[in-house]
């Protein structure tokens, strides 16, 4: 198993750490002021002195005896390079080769360095000198600083159950340099979120601790300070318990700037969750917390009653195939013997009885009341498609 050695956490992003700056400054010709990507193209000269500088840290890997062809790196390059002034933030790619197979795509790592372009000076950064399968999300401005955070996605291992994490990189405006953006504060301080895991990880699940569903909706929303943003993450969280039923954790955090440091408030009135869920959520989001409608995805409240209505029931199912031949006029208790005890309970008026699947679908099953007739069965995809269960035969 391939594990990142960036820190990781109970709760919930990575980057880095410079060296002195020595020599007097020198303008760098285009780079005064903002921060932006560099172009191989259009900024070639700026583009070869930082493949220069970093030509040991570009060298292929050579294969020696003894080492899995998974270890040899016979192909590195710049993924990115961004400045501001003098300051350049490096990120560095590795893979076996320039062209990789779609089964060897996952072995892909990146690290990150801050480069002066004045004294040539390098470093890596602490806590993000092996980021597996790096991908920039987008540019936040959360803090005092001129210049903007570079947000970023990345996995927390390869050939195992891994989480996907996000993480930032924050500009240092006193040493004129990149570091880990931390969040929180205390006990709670963390250097990245944990938003999603992979779906290999729900299908080993089975036991008390184990998750059997999770998901998020996370990103910058404007803050009551002028020019600058917080971060908030919403999070849903099934774990299996000792009886073999769900427990429900919804937590949602706003981390804001306070005296210098990312401080998070839990937010807890359903009204400030759904209007904070639905500012983070992108046109393009996956979470069923973008998807559905608030009645649906509030529900820890309604746990208790969900727990006191089918006793003694079994552990859900987390396969579509247990879910495709129930009739038309099935009571809830004789869909929960065949299926087991739903994870959700929703609705105003009619009940909706919510299943997650291994594959990240929903089971949304509607009833008047939990011993009566079901009313519909629904298997709902995250592309937004749904299709109706219910057998007419």
């Amino acid at each position: 198993m391939k594990i990142a050695t960036m820190s990781r956490f109970a709760l919930f992003v990575c980057v880095f750490v410079p060296g002195l700056l020595t020599g007097a400054r020198q303008a760098v010709p285009g780079t005064a002021g903002a921060f932006r990507w560099l172009d191989p193209a259009s900024d070639s000269q700026l583009w070869q002195q930082i493949q220069s500088a970093f030509g040991d840290e570009l060298m292929p890997d050579e294969p020696k005896p003894g080492l899995n062809a998974h270890d040899v790196y016979g192909y590195k390059y710049v993924e990115r390079a961004g400045i501001v002034g003098h300051s350049a933030l490096v990120i560095i790619s590795s893979r076996p080769s320039k062209v990789v197979s779609k089964d060897q795509a996952w072995n892909t790592y990146s690290s990150a360095f801050n480069f002066d372009l004045n004294t040539q000076r390098k470093s890596s950064i602490e806590r993000a000198e092996h980021i597996w399968i790096w991908k920039f999300n987008s540019l936040a401005r959360f803090g005092p600083s001129r210049v903007p955070d570079v947000t970023f996605n990345n996995v927390s291992c390869t050939e195992c159950e891994s989480g996907f994490l996000f993480g930032s990189f924050s500009y240092d405006d006193a040493n004129s340099a990149w570091r880990v953006r931390s969040w929180g504060e205390g006990k709670d301080l963390v250097n990245e979120f944990l938003v999603g895991v992979s779906q290999s990880l729900y299908e080993v699940a089975d036991t008390a601790g184990d998750r059997a569903s999770f998901d998020c909706a996370y990103g910058p929303l404007d803050s009551s300070r002028p020019g600058f943003q917080d971060f908030a993450i919403r999070c849903k969280e099934f774990d299996y318990t000792e009886t073999g039923r769900t427990k429900l954790d919804d937590s949602t955090l706003l981390y804001s700037l306070s005296n210098g440091q990312f401080k998070a408030r839990r937010i807890t009135e359903p009204s400030e969750v759904i209007a904070v869920t639905a500012k983070v959520c992108r046109p393009n989001s996956e979470s069923w917390l973008c998807k559905l409608p608030p009645n649906m995805m509030m529900t820890e409240k309604q746990a208790a009653a969900l727990d006191a209505m089918f006793l003694d029931a079994p552990m859900a199912w987390r396969e579509l195939p247990h879910f495709q031949n129930l009739k038309p006029g099935m009571s809830m208790p004789e869909v929960v013997r065949k299926c087991g005890v739903p994870d959700e309970l929703a609705g105003n008026g009619t009940m909706i009885f919510i299943y997650h699947l291994f594959d990240s679908s929903l089971v949304v099953i509607g009833a008047k009341d939990a011993t009566g007739p079901i009313l519909y069965e629904n298997h709902l995809l995250k592309t937004g498609k749904s299709f109706s269960l219910i057998s007419t035969k």
